[in-house]
């Protein structure tokens, strides 16, 4: 970046202060080029500032996940064969928040691949390409490392690139675009790099995401609803009473009765107990959902959760 011009190459343009022979008003016509200069300096400070934009540092051992994304139907329980393809379609959510989306759908393996994504970009600004090993993002999954794992997660990213999302938060306002910006694979490397919007950031503000224990989310590999439910319940230090209908529409279900649903939710509940990510749960009479975290939550995450 070019050096600012001085207060004299500023003010020539209009009256050269050695020309002026009153003493105060040379002074003052001095005073307002510098005060130009300090004023051009300071702009350029900020918007390399603004330019600046990052994730949130985060611990090895967690990975973030937004909580409008986990409350909702965008990332559902699907399995890959069942996914489907959506065009503008208005997708399940709690109340304050708008979610739509075009692309093929969103599933729990595609949610876990992006949470890595966002982990590993922590340390760049965003808008800036990360470049990592394919073989390091299929780790961290908790995957083996053959040519279907790699064909998975080319997959994988591909939707994440090429779904767009609207996200509207009600009174604040509204994403629109896509999770990862783009991407690029270097077959001889074997090297993904990629990218995300700096606007992205706003569905990761300080009160904006959780932290979740990535060693617990591994062990429930291949369990969709479990993994849904692990993302919507750890958001909440104390969860509210659900009904078995709301969980079977936010979850993205294709479950086709609800009784249906409901046997599967208890066995993905079982699942969370058995993993500690709870302590225990039950169905009341009325079909709510009664979950407890208790000691499955430290109290410093439980303070973080109820700030929220």
């Amino acid at each position: 970046m070019a050096e600012p011009k001085s207060y004299i190459d500023r003010t020539k343009a209009v009256v050269d202060p050695e020309e002026i022979r009153d003493p105060e008003l040379r002074e003052l016509v001095e005073k307002l080029g510098n005060a130009m200069v300090r004023a051009e300096q300071v702009t350029a400070v900020e918007k390399r500032t603004a330019q600046m934009v990052q994730f949130p540092l985060f611990p090895e051992e967690k990975r973030p996940v937004s909580n409008d994304v986990a409350r909702s139907a965008l990332f559902s329980c699907v399995q890959g064969k069942d996914r489907q393809m959506f065009e503008n379609a208005l997708l399940a959510t709690v109340e304050g928040i708008e979610i739509r989306f075009t692309g093929r759908q969103f599933n729990q393996d595609d949610h876990d691949v992006l949470m890595q994504l966002v982990y590993m970009a922590a340390y760049k600004p965003l808008g800036e390409y990360v470049m990592v090993p394919a073989n390091a993002i299929l780790k961290a999954l908790g995957r083996k490392i053959g040519k279907s794992q790699h064909t998975q997660l080319e997959d994988e990213i591909t939707r994440l690139v090429s779904g767009t999302v609207i996200v509207r938060q009600k009174g604040i306002g509204k994403y629109i675009g896509h999770l990862v910006d783009n991407a690029f694979k270097d077959d001889i490397t074997r090297r993904w790099c990629y990218r995300f919007n700096p606007d992205l950031r706003a569905l990761y503000g300080p009160h904006a995401y959780t932290l979740i224990n990535w060693e617990q989310r591994i062990t429930l590999r291949g369990k969709d609803l479990a993994r849904w439910l692990h993302l919507y319940l750890v958001g909440h230090a104390a969860p509210f009473p659900v009904k078995v209908a709301t969980l079977k529409k936010l979850s993205g279900s294709r479950a086709k009765e609800l009784k249906n649903f409901r046997g599967k939710l208890r066995l993905a509940l079982n699942d969370l107990k058995a993993t500690h990510i709870i302590d225990d749960w039950m169905i009341d009479k009325n079909d709510l959902v009664h979950v407890v975290r208790g000691k499955a939550i430290s109290e410093s995450q439980k303070r973080h959760l109820l700030r929220q």
